[in-house]
């Protein structure tokens, strides 16, 4: 064999070669594409707000007894505010309107009460959270909220009842 066939010749194999691959490579990528196109992606969490009774009736009496214990002297008994802001009526809701109760929940656990922030228990926090939603009329439901602010997050606070529109 000749010194050019044997050039020629191993030129042929390697082109083949890399063709193959070539081949394999398209053919691996047109799988994963199919595969992927048939993974739906997660759902997203689902988003709640609190006018869909996101605390109960027990939580609204724990968070009431733990508000007066902790928070009346600052907060005025009736939430209106005295030493510190209102967590209840127009100014409060214009203040939290658009953030999440998580937000809310982690301002309480991080702030208060004054003489020890963060030294109560999260089920403490989040009682007091569903006392402060009880005030300022948004609607208890059957489901306790969690003292995590995940879920917390994903209930939105809303100044108004958002409308629900049905089928036509």
């Amino acid at each position: 064999m000749t010194k050019r066939r044997a050039i020629n010749s191993f030129a042929q194999s390697r082109a083949a070669a890399i063709a193959g691959l070539v081949a394999i490579g398209a053919f691996c990528g047109i799988q994963r594409a199919q595969a992927a196109s048939t993974v739906q992606p997660a759902p997203e969490p689902s988003s709640r707000s609190v006018w869909d009774g996101v605390y109960t009736a027990r939580q609204i009496q724990r968070g009431s007894a733990v508000y007066a214990r902790d928070c009346a002297t600052c907060h005025g008994p009736t939430l209106n505010g005295g030493e510190a802001p209102p967590l209840a009526g127009a100014d409060f809701l214009a203040e939290w309107y658009g953030y999440s109760a998580g937000d809310l929940f982690e301002r309480i656990r991080g702030t208060m009460p004054q003489t020890g922030p963060g030294s109560l228990s999260a089920q403490e926090y989040v009682d007091v959270l569903a006392h402060i939603l009880s005030v300022n009329k948004f609607p208890a439901g059957e489901t306790e909220m969690e003292g995590l602010r995940e879920p917390l997050k994903r209930i939105r606070i809303e100044a108004a009842k958002p409308s629900r529109k049905g089928p036509n």
